[in-house]
């Protein structure tokens, strides 16, 4: 069996995310401001270099108020919310940076005015501070079937165990695999890997079918180093956005379709 990690890293180093995700807790189950937590992490190996036009809901979740300490990945979902993963959560999550190509530069920088975590699934809305009209990705009300195609992107790393995150937004093809557990015991959308993998940056990042949302990524398998030849006996779980939908809805407004 693969060992499954959560991936993303705190604003500061890797030593510090792994400290971290020892000290992740559930946090409480009405949707107030989440009051603080720890971040983790992961990049795509593999895959194949892109750019935000594929997809320009795609943003990078900074621990930082200047939108130049990335540590996750997230999508908006609309002109006021993002959404990442739970265990992103930290109090140092000041910013995000949409409509941006490159890691920590281009695009634009916007304030996050408040958190609210889900208590039964690794999900955390951002409030912008003022609204951003960019391209948002519609929420898929539906668990996609096994077998179906599936995309996802970040700036994670490209080797396990790196540190450093991509400068360059990263895509992969992956398959839904069924259905499993998110860190926090939610359910999530496993997927195989085909293409690529994610790794640690790429928290957060979107599951994508047919153009919607069906997933925030939370775990992945352990690569070996340097990276494997194929990537299909490694598994990723992404917290399922159906699964999680009436409290987003709840929330943010935003309903699936």
């Amino acid at each position: 069996m693969k060992i499954a990690r959560i991936l993303g890293r705190t604003a500061t180093t890797t030593a510090a995310a792994a400290m971290a995700v020892a000290l992740l807790v559930p946090l409480p189950a009405h949707a107030a401001p989440a009051s603080g937590g720890d971040t983790a992490s992961p990049d795509i190996a593999g895959g194949a270099t892109t750019t935000i036009s594929a997809a320009p809901y795609a943003a990078q979740i900074s621990f930082d108020a200047t939108g130049t300490n990335v540590g996750c990945t997230g999508s908006q979902i609309s002109e006021s919310w993002v959404i990442t993963a739970k265990h992103c959560n930290s109090t140092s999550l000041q910013s995000v940076r949409l409509g941006a190509t490159y890691l920590q530069t281009g695009g634009t920088v916007k304030t996050v005015a408040a958190r609210y975590a889900s208590s039964t699934g690794d999900v955390l809305l951002l409030k912008l501070s003022s609204p951003y009209y960019g391209s948002y990705i519609g929420l898929s009300s539906s668990f996609p079937a096994t077998g179906v195609a599936a995309k996802v992107y970040g700036w994670g790393d490209q080797t396990e165990g790196a540190g450093t995150m991509s400068y360059n937004f990263k895509t992969a093809n992956v398959t839904v695999a069924g259905q499993g557990t998110d860190t926090y015991g939610g359910a999530s959308v496993k997927t195989r890997s085909q293409s690529g993998h994610t790794l640690g940056g790429d928290s957060g990042g979107p599951l994508v079918v047919n153009g919607k949302l069906v997933g925030v990524l939370s775990t992945s398998s352990v690569l070996p180093t340097p990276n494997p030849s194929t990537f299909t006996s490694y598994f990723n779980d992404h917290a399922s956005v159906a699964r999680n939908l009436s409290w987003i809805t709840s929330v943010s407004g935003v309903a699936g379709s």
